[in-house]
C-alpha cells in the first residue's frame, strides 16, 4: 500500500485554495468545541484548579492563536498568557504598530439581533505556555493554535 499525501504540509509560499472543490471528508474535520471563559480572579496561578478554563489551555509552544468569537450581542473576551518561567498570568499585549501596545481583546460585532456574526482573530503567542480567555460577559469562543 502506498501512502498518498493529501495535504500541503509545511509550505514556504501561499498555495492556491481554489483547485480542490470536492467535499471535505468527515475524518479531515474536527468537531468544534467552545473553550471555557473565566473571570480574571478565577485563573489559577499555581495551575492546580480542577475547573475547566481556570488553568487556561496548553499551547504546545505553537506560534499563533486563532480565536473565533460569536454572540447575539456585542461582547468581548481578553486573552491572557502564562509562561512557566514567570509563573504568573498576564494580559497578552499586541504591538499597535506605532511603538505602543494594547491588550489583546476579541469582540463580536452585532446589531443586537439574534443573527450571530462570528469574528476571527489571529495573535502571535510565540513562547506562551498557556492561554486563557477572560471576560465577565463572554461571547462563545472557539480557539486553536498553529505553527505557521
Amino acid at each position: 500500500m502506498v501512502h498518498k499525501y493529501d495535504s500541503w504540509g509545511k509550505t514556504r509560499r501561499p498555495k492556491s485554495i481554489g483547485r480542490l472543490q470536492s467535499a471535505v471528508p468527515p475524518m479531515s474535520k474536527e468537531t468544534p468545541r467552545a473553550v471555557t471563559v473565566s473571570a480574571l480572579g478565577d485563573l489559577s496561578a499555581t495551575l492546580t484548579s480542577t475547573t475547566e478554563g481556570q488553568n487556561g489551555y496548553a499551547t504546545e509552544n505553537q506560534r499563533f492563536l486563532h480565536v473565533t468569537v460569536s454572540a447575539a450581542q456585542n461582547k468581548s473576551v481578553a486573552i491572557y498568557v502564562y509562561n512557566y518561567a514567570s509563573g504568573v498570568w498576564a494580559p497578552l499585549m499586541v504591538n499597535d504598530g506605532d511603538g505602543t501596545f494594547s491588550q489583546a481583546t476579541c469582540s463580536t460585532v452585532n446589531s443586537g439581533t439574534t443573527n450571530e456574526q462570528p469574528q476571527h482573530y489571529v495573535f502571535e503567542i510565540a513562547g506562551a505556555d498557556r492561554i486563557a480567555f477572560v471576560s465577565s460577559d463572554a461571547p462563545t469562543v472557539h480557539a486553536s493554535c498553529s505553527t505557521f
